[in-house]
């Protein structure tokens, strides 16, 4: 596998299941095929872990399964393997994904005015909310003072341009 392509795989695939599922597929990758109870025993992780690790990369179309009956006992081996020849087409998809929430986040931050007691952890308000509240925050009884979002929406844009810089869309 091409190391951009790797890198890639196991930076989507630790968002995915964390550092154990990064484990999961550099074990894989080495044995190109195995059973989850192989892959348990390479990497030390629980199978119960590998194969909810395993189902989650098979949920994003990154590996796949062969099935086959044992003849004396009647089980079923799953014999797993990696299918990375979809990969840009799914992280592009992702980061797609992501891209429209951003968005979204960015038209919501600047068509509302929000108000703050400025108390760590309590809610921002948008102004129609504030009236119900008589502009007191509904936790500590503060006064609400008008919200300085542009960091938040300055953090979003910068976001957005990288995305879509990455993504082709915009240069």
């Amino acid at each position: 596998m091409a190391r951009r392509k790797n890198k890639e795989l196991l930076k989507f695939v630790e968002e995915i299941g964390g550092e154990e599922a990064k484990e999961v597929i550099k074990a894989l990758e080495k044995k190109v095929e195995a059973t989850d109870e192989e892959l348990a025993e390479i990497t030390g992780i629980r199978v119960n872990t590998v194969r909810k690790i395993l189902y989650s990369l098979y949920d994003n179309q990154l590996a796949e399964f062969r099935r086959t009956r044992d003849k004396d006992t009647g089980w079923y081996y799953y014999y797993w393997h990696l299918e990375t020849k979809r990969l840009s087409d799914i992280i592009r998809s992702k980061k797609m994904q992501e891209l429209k929430k951003l968005k979204e986040a960015l038209e919501e931050e600047t068509k509302e005015i929000y108000y703050h007691c400025g108390t760590p952890g309590h809610p921002r308000l948008t102004f129609d909310e504030a009236m119900e509240y008589e502009f007191r925050c509904p936790l500590c009884g503060e006064m609400l003072m008008q919200y300085d979002n542009t960091k938040v929406v300055k953090e979003l844009q910068e976001r957005i341009k990288k995305l879509e810089k990455e993504l082709g869309i915009k240069a």
